[in-house]
């Protein structure tokens, strides 16, 4: 399980929180109750007293559960959707390698859209979420190129999606999944994945996030957002304290 670290705002409450990173709103207990906010509860002891700066930990269980991807004619067509409610702070991100047909105006390498539609590192505009809020918990491309010539040879296109969790303009990303297609000078494509990103893989994309651009003059990073592996929770029980003395 993951956890996303959340330091508490003025107007936000347990319950408020759980809805914005995928729970209902009645499931607040499983944060409350969670092992890593034994101090926070202590210091609150309700709820409703807690406290603005308080660090609050918030699991974050949500995973894929479908996954299709389908050979085109000219690339491939992909559907992922996770569990959990939809959460106002949960999205895709994706990145990708466009090979040797790079959308006109873009990089190779570019944070998806290529190019971009807005100033933000998700795949989904707020205007395509305000408009569809299911987007929150369903990703879907059709990534499609014309036929490469001889000269170019096959077109290999690849992408990295993956879960994310927005808090401010930090960004934490799990789950990360690699699919593309192989696009030959004569005959049909082939798919790649869509298959479990590699730890290389996984950074490569992280650092693609960073140096990624969006409508503005500024890299995604330089604009203030961070990216980051979601922290990971080892086992159920607390980790102890490192200043504690044991027998």
């Amino acid at each position: 399980m993951f956890f996303e670290d959340v330091k508490v705002r003025r107007g936000e409450t347990v319950s408020g929180l759980a809805a914005a990173y995928g729970y209902k709103a009645s499931e607040w207990r499983k944060i409350w109750d969670h092992p890593r906010n034994l101090d926070v509860v202590a210091r609150s002891g309700v709820p409703e007293r807690l406290q603005i700066g308080a660090t609050l930990y918030v699991p974050i269980s949500w995973m894929v559960v479908k996954k299709s991807l389908t050979a085109r004619p000219d690339g491939a067509a992909i559907v992922v959707q996770r569990d959990g409610e939809l959460g106002k702070r949960l999205t895709w991100v994706q990145t990708v390698y466009q090979h040797n047909q790079p959308v006109a105006g873009t990089q190779p390498f570019c944070v998806d859209g290529c190019p971009a539609d807005d100033n933000l590192p998700f795949y989904w505009t707020d205007a395509e979420i305000a408009a569809n809020p299911n987007l929150r918990k369903r990703f879907r491309d059709y990534s499609h190129r014309p036929r490469p010539t001889f000269a170019m040879g096959t077109t290999q296109w690849r992408a990295v999606v993956s879960l994310a969790v927005v808090t401010g303009q930090r960004v934490s990303i799990w789950n990360s999944i690699v699919w593309g297609w192989n696009l030959p000078v004569i005959g049909p494509p082939s798919v790649v994945g869509p298959r479990p990103a590699s730890g290389h893989e996984v950074q490569g994309h992280l650092n693609l996030l960073r140096k990624g651009l969006g409508t503005g003059p500024l890299t995604f990073g330089k604009s203030g957002w961070t990216f980051r592996l979601a922290p990971m929770e080892i086992g159920d029980f607390p980790m102890p304290s490192a200043t504690a003395s044991y027998a």
